[in-house]
């Protein structure tokens, strides 16, 4: 059996900022408001259920909670993207532009780029810890899919195996 949270109405939302190498609008300091669905396919426990949503609404807000009012700042090449640690803040020097950001408002992600398909399999990596964890999951989950919309009708959906 499958049972879906959908993000925007069950308020698993978050908006961050970040910038794309190359030309273009992307190329500057832009936000993204995102929001995340997960579908998930078990089998019933005792209790008649596939997983206690309650939990995994907690940890979903969790995971958003991490990305909320971030700089996103990925593993580009230094060819691409140089990211400098100084005492409080971060210097990014990306597209022939520098910016110094507060290491407080900074999300550095070890992900290669921070393209929606990138950003999404961090997302159901990050969920598949909490997920294969029988201590806060114990029921019999075959799958999981995430859907990580970051506007626009631009979205990336992953489906992971837990079995």
């Amino acid at each position: 059996m499958i049972v879906e949270l959908a993000g925007k109405e069950s308020g698993l939302t978050f908006e961050c900022m970040h910038i794309v190498p190359g030309k273009g609008d992307c190329s500057r300091i832009h936000p993204h408001f995102h929001y995340v669905d997960v579908l998930v396919d078990g089998e019933f426990d005792d209790k008649r259920r596939i997983i206690h949503l309650y939990n995994l609404k907690a940890v979903i807000k969790r995971l958003c909670s991490t990305f909320e009012d971030r700089v996103l700042v990925a593993g580009y090449p230094e060819s691409v993207q140089r990211v400098t640690s100084e005492k409080l803040h971060y210097r990014i020097e990306i597209n022939d532009k520098m910016y110094l950001i507060p290491k407080a408002d900074v999300f550095k992600l070890a992900i290669p780029s921070l393209n929606i398909e990138d950003l999404t399999i961090y997302f159901a990596n990050e969920l598949a810890v909490d997920l294969k964890n029988k201590d806060m999951f114990n029921n019999a989950l075959n799958y999981f899919e995430v859907v990580l919309s970051e506007g626009h009708g631009q979205r990336g959906r992953i489906r992971m195996d837990l079995k």
